[in-house]
């Protein structure tokens, strides 16, 4: 017998919700067990000490209202300030600040170093204040810096802007990490994560749509480019403000849950962690972590993949307009539909993955669907086909990006394992949108060939350390099952294929 704890339609067959078995008990009851295999899949030994599966199905429903949502909105509106570059390029901000050469690849490029060193940081001072507060201060902050996009009158003052935009931007990303891995068990995690990351950019794809409408304002002192900034940076602000009093804290301290649902959350997830002892933060433990070949795999695995997500955001636009002939307004629109793609994929394939406990297969079909993508895009035969390259090459991109996230927590028994891994696949995320936003060169207008040939090999290079991770993990789990090597340090732990 199976029982689903089941929050989204169509979830009934999901395996992160999915009791496997049952084991008779005294009086005629039952415990259900979560099957710990290969694949990694968490041990919770017993739903009875946990809550009635109907007590479990109202809070983990409640969970996804709580936490998904809000969530998504607030990080769409920070990927809708961080990418309406390349609309605004196309609605006149190139020809007003007259852009040399390089000028429009490097006011994408100072975005990233300021994001890179205040991704840690930004860990550092959530975890000694609330989520509430923290994540209403980055998004008012990044939307004020966004409306001062539009107010800027020479090439200086944009870099400026763009420069402090990373610095506010740096802490989201990681705090929605932070806290949706804090709310669900390890295989509740994917599923959730994928639909924020990918649902949140499908929201900001409307702010094509937005940018069109915008930009049709134009005044004496204000041209129709300025005023995509100005409206969006306080659309940002209002909708920070009002977040505040909608976002919650974590599951123990949640006001939004009822006392019994607290309860059930708060053991749900401690059964989930009491498999691994946690251990004292230490430099001497940071070091022997950061020692540990794989996660640098995860993390370079995750800045190729960026590349190929911000060099299309970023001018994608641009290949419309230039490479394609659509005129800019429309090259604004037909910016949005790829990111609809990319939410489908994200929320079908996220939910198989979970269901079978594998992420590897899941990630090299990805990347092979950004090689189909951008090679119909570069040098398809006509302009319908190479507009549908553009599809799979950022729904590919979009989705594998949270997906090598859950492969990496999957596979680090301990929070100092998982908090190290995501802060340094965020990290070296953000070098890899400086690759993004430099490869993609003005000179190589329309076609952008050498950008092309850049986000091919890191596609390359993802598929193949996908396989020597999975190759590794296999070898591991097999001599674990043979001989009982312990794997991580932990007891019982097993690799995630």
């Amino acid at each position: 017998m199976s029982v689903a704890i089941t929050s989204f339609d169509g979830d009934q067959q999901m395996a992160e919700d999915t009791i496997a078995s049952t084991t008779p008990l005294k009086g005629g009851s039952t415990t259900s067990t979560f099957q710990h295999e290969e694949h990694g899949e968490p041990k919770i030994e017993s739903i009875d000490s946990i809550a009635s599966s109907e007590e479990l199905r109202k809070t983990i429903r409640r969970m996804d209202l709580v936490v998904v949502p809000v969530m998504m909105v607030l990080l769409a509106f920070c990927y809708i300030d961080r990418s309406n570059m390349g609309l605004a390029a196309v609605a006149g901000m190139a020809a007003e600040l007259d852009f040399k050469s390089y000028q429009y690849s490097i006011s994408l490029l100072v975005f990233f170093p300021g994001y890179a060193l205040f991704v840690i940081p930004s860990n550092y001072v959530l975890h000694r204040t609330s989520v509430r507060y923290w994540l209403t201060f980055l998004s008012i902050t990044f939307g004020l810096f966004t409306l001062g996009m539009g107010l800027i009158r020479n090439y200086a003052g944009l870099v400026a802007m763009r420069v402090f935009l990373g610095i506010c931007e740096a802490g989201v990303y990681p705090t929605v990490i932070v806290v949706v891995s804090s709310w669900y068990p390890r295989y509740y995690f994917g599923r959730r994560l994928a639909l924020v990351v990918c649902g949140a950019s499908l929201i900001s794809s409307l702010s094509g749509i937005l940018a069109y409408a915008f930009s049709r304002i134009n005044t004496a002192d204000y041209a129709g480019w300025r005023w995509i900034f100005i409206l969006e940076g306080t659309i940002t602000v209002l909708v920070a403000v009002g977040a505040f009093f909608v976002l919650d804290e974590y599951p123990e301290k949640s006001r939004l849950l009822s006392e019994e649902q607290r309860d059930v959350a708060v053991r749900l997830i401690a059964q989930d962690r009491e498999e691994h002892g946690e251990e004292k933060l230490t430099v001497k433990l940071v070091i022997r972590t950061l020692g540990d070949w794989k996660i640098w795999i995860f993390g370079i695995m995750y800045m190729f993949c960026v590349a190929t997500t911000y060099g299309m955001a970023y001018f994608m636009p641009l290949i419309l307009n230039g490479q394609m002939g659509f005129t800019g307004a429309l090259s604004q629109v037909l910016t949005t539909p790829p990111y609809f793609y990319s939410f489908f994929l994200a929320a079908g394939l996220s939910w198989m993955s979970d269901r079978i406990r594998m992420r590897s297969p899941f990630v090299i079909f990805f990347s092979l669907n950004v090689i189909m993508g951008i090679v119909l895009t570069r040098w398809g035969p006509s302009t319908g086909s190479q507009y549908l390259g553009l599809f799979f090459t950022l729904g590919g991109a979009l989705v594998n990006g949270p997906m090598i996230i859950v492969f990496g927590q999957n596979n680090a028994p301990t929070r100092t394992k998982r908090s190290l891994i995501s802060g340094l696949q965020l990290t070296l995320g953000a070098v890899g949108g400086i690759i993004g936003s430099t490869v993609f060169r003005s000179q190589d207008a329309p076609s952008y060939t050498p950008g092309v040939i850049v986000v091919l090999c890191c596609t390359v290079g993802i598929i193949g350390l996908s396989l020597l991770l999975a190759w590794h993990f296999h070898l591991q789990n097999r001599l674990h099952k043979e001989t009982g090597r312990i794997l991580e340090g932990q007891e019982g732990f097993v690799y995630t294929l």
